[in-house]
This record gives structure tokens, sequence and C-alpha cells, in this order.
């Protein structure tokens, strides 16, 4: 008997629905996937110390060495502080070209006080800004380099105030004497909010041999054999390989301080005198 035109369309469009409704399939398996491996921003192992994750940004450098540099010196110390900073867990890092157009935008050639580092900062609209100073600067075999960052933050998130906070740790007893004469309460506070919430700072000698036995560990670490004499001695004559080892370091310091401020350690227990101990014997 002849086909039937009505059947074989039929045919045709039922297959046509069971190849979309299988593409479709595929398409939604593969969302799926996709969402599941997208990073939660509230998981324990994706924010790191803080409860959520970090958008940071670092400052070029000012140079204090006392050395003539190159112009870009510091934003390329920046860079690498930028990438070292970006691998810890939960912080996010601005790449440093977005904080020289916001810099540009506020005529601002490099940040000198508090008050332009915060200003910065809300321009931005990170969470905290990385400011830092190159105190020491030798490129010569064997190199110098000295390195000190600060770290400015939105102390409107709870995170970055309260207890463990280092504006309370570090207040003595005695720091209400310490206060302008007429300052109140809430302007003396205000004050201090606009001080680096944390602060690293590193020299570094590569004569020393302290600084040298931290230097052939960190090229080790690094896929470096002790026995490869000429591999080691690369991380001393290049001065962008050493400034990522002082970089390395130097913002290692910043994120423990950081934990240590968010988890301080207990307080010790006071320790009693027996009261039946003559206080002669002490």
């Amino acid at each position: 008997m002849p086909n039937n035109p009505r059947q074989d369309a039929m045919t045709s469009k039922q297959v046509m629905l069971i190849l979309a409704a299988t593409l479709l399939l595929q398409v939604l398996a593969g969302c799926t996937l996709f969402q599941s491996e997208k990073i939660d921003p509230m998981d324990v192992q994706s924010t790191g110390i803080y409860p959520r994750r970090q958008l940071w940004a670092v400052v070029p450098l000012r140079n204090e060495s006392g050395s003539a540099l190159d112009p870009d010196r510091g934003a390329r110390i920046a860079d690498t502080l930028a990438g070292r900073l970006e691998t810890q867990p939960g912080i996010d890092v601005l790449p440093v070209n977005r904080v020289l157009a916001a810099m540009e935008s506020l005529q601002m050639t490099e940040i000198t006080t508090p008050a332009e580092a915060l200003t910065l900062r809300h321009v931005l609209e990170v969470d905290a800004l990385v400011v830092g100073t190159i105190s020491a600067f030798d490129a010569y075999d064997p190199p110098k380099l000295g390195l000190g960052i600060e770290l400015y933050v939105d102390d409107n998130l709870p995170w970055f105030r309260g207890v463990g906070d280092l504006s309370t740790l570090q207040q003595s007893s005695t720091d209400t004497l310490s206060r302008p004469v007429g300052s109140n309460n809430s302007a003396y506070q205000q004050n201090r909010s606009h001080q680096p919430l944390t602060v690293a700072v590193g020299y570094f000698d590569a004569a020393e041999p302290g600084t040298r036995d931290l230097l052939k560990q960190y090229a080790k670490d690094r896929g470096v054999k002790p026995s490869d004499k000429n591999n080691w001695r690369l991380y001393r004559i290049n001065m962008d390989l050493y400034t990522e080892f002082v970089a390395h370091i130097v913002s290692d310091r910043l994120m423990q301080s950081e934990t240590l401020r968010l988890n301080p350690p207990p307080p010790l227990a006071p320790s009693h005198v027996d009261e039946d101990i003559d206080p002669e014997f002490f």
C-alpha cells in the first residue's frame, strides 16, 4: 500500500520533538553541572578567614628608599603583591591599572595620608585597600628590599571592627590620657578609624644568612633543587624574582596578623598565690 503522507508528516514531527526534547535535557544537565561548580560566596572554603568573600585593591607603592627607581617600580611591586594576596582564600583583588585609573580621576599621584587612602577605597568600592612603601631597594647582588604595607578597610563591615579589632586590642588602660584636650569620645574614635587596621613590614638583605635560608626554602618550594646552585642563584640576581619572594613573606605576615586579630588567643588565666605561703618566701 502507498505510504500515507499524513502519517509520514506525523512521524517526522514526532522525530523532531524527540530530538528537541533530547537537546533540551542535555542543555539542562549542562546548566545543572555548571551551577554545581559555582563558588558559593558564603562557603567557608571560599571565604577564608572572613564571613564572606572580600574585594581588595593594592595601591602602587611609594618610594621612600632614597634610591632612584623606575617610575613604574611601585606599580610593578603592587602587581606582585596583588597576585600574592589573590592566592589567599576568600580574597579577590582588583587589577592595579584600575587603581591607577581611579587615582588619576581623583588627581592623586600617590597616597600619602590615611584620608586619601579612605577616599580612594570609597571610590573603588572595595572592602579593603592595601597601601605601601618601598623602604629599601638595591638590585645588585646580593639584593636588598624593604617593604611596608598597611590595610585600610571599610569599618562599617562588622569583621573590621568590634571585638578583636586592633584598636581595641592595642588600647591600654591609660589610653584616655593620650586623647587631645577637649576631644570627645566619638571624635576620638572617628580619628582612630582613619588609621590602618593592620600593618606588615619586612627588610630582606640577601647577604644575611637568615634571608638566604628563607630564599633557598622559597626557591625549593618552587621546584629548585638544593643542589642546583645556578637556579637558586637566579632568585638572587633577578630582582623581579627577589621581589616576588619578599612580597610573598610580607603579604603572608599581613594575613597572619589579620587571622590573629579575628581569632585572638584566649587571655591567660591570672595566677593565684597560695594564701598559706609566706609572702617573704618570694
